[in-house]
Formats: structure tokens, sequence, C-alpha cells
């Protein structure tokens, strides 16, 4: 079970973002930032708070998360988010924990930082001689970012994940390039281009997009795609959700569809504090 498709449901993702595919890094706002885009902290002028549940039924493991993310009480914007892993037998255990921070250069041009503990183990009893191979990742890391809108409704980001290499497929250290336009603010469209620079020989690219649609200013409906040419993955994903001035909430999955046969569900609640 833990082979090639192993990582990449293990990234500290959010249900919006798992909705999104690969496509939600130049949109990303609010706990999305903090997971994906830090430099995006210091949009919205508002303070989140995020329960999510992330189920991984091939892995027999199921995530519980809280995050805070706080735009709206200084310029610079913050966020700190943590993660634990729950499972049965022959699944994944461990905590990850983010610590994430923006600052504005100018309305349209941010840069952020963060950083990470991950440690995370496969939970059922080895052999003596496989022992050393029970822990999958441990350690700190980095992320990095910039934001640049150029127009309204048009923004770019490069980012930097897990730039402090742990040495470990389950946290990669990722480079990548972004673009998102929203039209009317009912309809945004994303693609991300990212290459894995840590876990084959040469960078491993990964290559998608995402569609959101705000129906009624209050039911955000999500489609994404993602293609790992090194894995020859392809991954379809879906989601919904609800929004208004007080609390929203998500529910999106993932599935592989073609080289792997990986699914995803995760949900997400949201406390807006006035």
């Amino acid at each position: 079970m833990l082979g090639k498709n192993c990582p990449t449901p293990l990234h500290p993702d959010t249900a919006r973002g798992v909705g999104l595919g690969t496509g939600v890094r130049a949109s990303a706002v609010s706990t999305s930032a903090l997971a994906y885009n830090p430099a995006a902290l210091v949009l919205g002028k508002l303070y989140h708070i995020e329960g999510s549940v992330d189920y991984l039924p091939e892995f027999n493991t199921v995530a519980l998360g809280v995050a805070v993310v706080d735009s709206a009480t200084s310029r610079v914007g913050a966020g700190v988010a943590f993660r634990g892993f729950l499972s049965g037998d022959e699944g994944i255990g461990g905590i990850d924990g983010r610590l994430g921070i923006a600052f504005p250069f100018a309305e349209n041009i941010s840069i952020g930082l963060g950083g990470r503990y991950v440690h995370l183990e496969y939970t059922d009893e080895l052999p003596p001689e496989l022992s050393l191979d029970a822990e999958l990742v441990d350690g700190f890391t980095m992320d990095a970012s910039l934001r640049v809108a150029p127009t309204p409704g048009l923004s770019f980001a490069i980012v930097a994940a897990n730039f402090i290499d742990l040495e470990s497929a389950y946290a990669p250290v990722i480079v990548g390039a972004a673009g998102a336009f929203t039209f009317a603010e009912i309809a945004t469209l994303g693609v991300d281009v990212l290459l894995d620079l840590s876990s084959f020989q040469s960078a491993a690219v990964t290559v998608g997009g995402g569609l959101e649609v705000l129906i009624s200013q209050t039911v955000p409906l999500r489609i994404g795609y993602a293609f790992d040419v090194e894995r020859a993955l392809h991954t379809l994903s879906g989601g919904a959700g609800y929004t208004d001035r007080s609390v929203g909430f998500d529910l999106s999955f993932a599935q592989q569809v073609s080289g792997g046969d990986d699914t995803r569900i995760m949900g997400a609640f949201r406390y807006y504090v006035h």
C-alpha cells in the first residue's frame, strides 16, 4: 500500500483545494493560503477558525485538523494549523503542524513564509529487519511564495514548498507557478504547474486546473483535475459548499482515474469571527 501513489494525499490540503485539484494556488485565501500559498494570507480581511476531517480509505487513515487565519487585525496576515493522523492497522499515524505569515509590499504584491513540522509513521507492527522503514518523514521544513495581482481578477503566484529537504517523498521539495482569473466575482479558473525536485532522479511535473463557480453568492461548486506525469496519475476532483457572513462548510472528493485508484474525501467547517 505504501508505494508510488502514497505521498500525494498526505499534503496538508484544504477541502477547497481538494475540490479544485491542481488549480488552487493563485486563488488561495484564508486557510487555503496557509496550505498552498502563504503570501495570500494578507487577503480577505477576515478571521477564520476552521475544523476539518480528511478520510483516506486506501491508507486506512483519518486526519483531523484545525486552523486559524487572521488577516483582519493588521496589515500582516498570519495563520496556524495542526493535523493529527489516526489509523488502525496498516495505516499512517502522526502529526503535521504549520505556521504562516505574509507581508504586503503593495495592494497587489505580497510575500509569505511558512514553517512546518511533520512526523508520520507506518502504524502496523513491522518485522525487526524493516523497523527503520516505519518512520516515513520527520522534521522541520519551510514554504515560501510570492503573489502578484497585476489587474483586478487576475493573480499569479510562485511557490516553493518544503524547501528544507527532509529526504522523504512524503514531504517533497516542490516549486511551481500558478495563475487564476476571476470573472465578475462569480467564476474562478486556476492552473498550477508544479515540479517535484526531490522524489525522483530528475524533476517530476504535475499540472492541472480547477474551476469554481459561486451560485447566489453562497454556494460554491468546484471541479478539478491533476496529472502527475512521473507517476502517470490522472486525478479528478470536485466539491460543493456553503458560505455566508457567519459560517461556511465544504465537502470535496478526489479520485484517481488512471494510474491508480486512491480515493480521498475531505470536509471542513468554518466560523467567521467578526
